[in-house]
């Protein structure tokens, strides 16, 4: 994405920016002021009007509204839109060192000396670090 954005967005309007970011069509007010149940859908047009001003939505012809592609917040960084949903970075390099491990198992004949158990060792502790830390990551992120 071409522009990165330092902008302050927190609480309810990032929740309903995650739900912008995480939907895979452009929404309406009514869809936001529904799905997160908000009070009135003048509530919803205020959070969506925040996020417009801070241009990182962006509205369409048919009076609905999308992500920005230009336009990136800085704690969505880490993290990879996947089929409409956020996966942290590190859930993939956990499941390279996972996959690396396996082929280890497969293609090496292990024979419990040094060399595989410092292997073993290294790739485990690895797999469950990037694990946790991708779950903190996501934990951290209200989603929809």
């Amino acid at each position: 994405m071409a522009g990165s954005s330092r902008k302050n967005v927190s609480g309810t309007t990032w929740d309903v920016y995650l739900y912008v970011l995480t939907s895979r069509e452009p929404i309406g007010v009514r869809d936001v002021w529904r799905t997160l149940s908000f009070s009135s859908p003048s509530l919803a047009q205020y959070h969506i009007n925040k996020l417009l001003d801070l241009k990182l939505i962006e509205s369409t012809p048919e009076g609905k509204y999308r992500v920005n592609e230009e336009e990136q917040v800085d704690a969505l960084r880490s993290f990879i839109l996947l089929r409409g949903r956020l996966v942290p970075r590190l859930v993939f390099y956990g499941a390279i060192i996972s996959g690396i491990l396996a082929s280890y198992f497969v293609l090496w004949p292990f024979r419990w000396d040094f060399r595989d158990l410092v292997v073993l060792a290294v790739s485990v502790f690895s797999v469950i670090a990037f694990f946790f830390e991708a779950y903190n990551q996501y934990k951290g992120l209200r989603v929809v």
